[in-house]
């Protein structure tokens, strides 16, 4: 705990002296991206990340406010305070990112053993392109997830989460591939994510065939 603690302050300290130099609108379009990552991922994967004395949504309209009307000093007050708040909350949501992530994984690579199995009794018969796919989506799968929990390490908690994220889309990807039913608590998130990426591969393929 104290090891995390002490990266946490190291991280900040690091990071106020950064933000020194910086304009107060990039510190604002910083804090933004992060902000509205947080509560993405709140509401895709009904994921309800632990604060400090507010919500993440009163840290955004309290920011939003005070740069709207404060002054210089008060800017300066709410801006740090809210990125103190956001980097501790960035780090407390990639412990539940890391569960759905893996849990979301364990399960699509659970789903392409029974597949594998299937075919080799004979029971059912895969298109070698098919296979292809969904292999390629596993390895990127386990890859970004692999690499978001060394980001979460390394205390770039914002870079870890959108890797996690990217993560569970390839894991959704994999599902889709496999034709398997898409679990309930990563419906939204599919929806979301997936379905705009899974319309745009077909329709490229679509295109290709037609071609042809």
């Amino acid at each position: 705990m104290k090891f995390f603690t002490s990266v946490i302050l190291l991280s900040f300290s690091l990071g106020l002296v950064a933000k020194s130099t910086m304009s107060y609108r990039e510190r604002k379009k910083q804090l933004d991206g992060k902000i509205a990552l947080v509560l993405e991922l709140k509401e895709q994967l009904k994921l309800e990340p632990e604060v400090g004395k507010s919500s993440v949504e009163s840290i955004r309209d309290q920011v939003e406010e005070t740069y709207r009307v404060g002054k210089r000093a008060e800017i300066e007050k709410v801006l740090t305070l809210a990125e103190g708040e956001i980097l501790i909350t960035q780090r407390k949501l990639c412990v539940p990112m890391e569960e759905v992530a893996t849990g979301l994984y364990q399960k699509a690579m659970g789903h392409w053993i029974q597949m594998e199995n299937d075919e080799k009794s004979g029971s059912t018969r895969l298109e070698w392109d098919t296979k292809d796919k969904i292999q390629r989506y596993l390895v990127m799968a386990k890859s970004e997830k692999d690499h978001a929990k060394e980001y979460y390490l390394s205390g770039n908690y914002q870079l870890s989460l959108h890797t996690y994220k990217r993560s569970l889309v390839y894991s959704l990807l994999t599902l889709r591939s496999q034709k398997s039913e898409i679990p309930e608590t990563y419906q939204s998130a599919d929806a979301a994510w997936v379905q705009p990426i899974w319309m745009n591969l077909h329709k490229q393929k679509q295109n290709s065939i037609q071609e042809n």
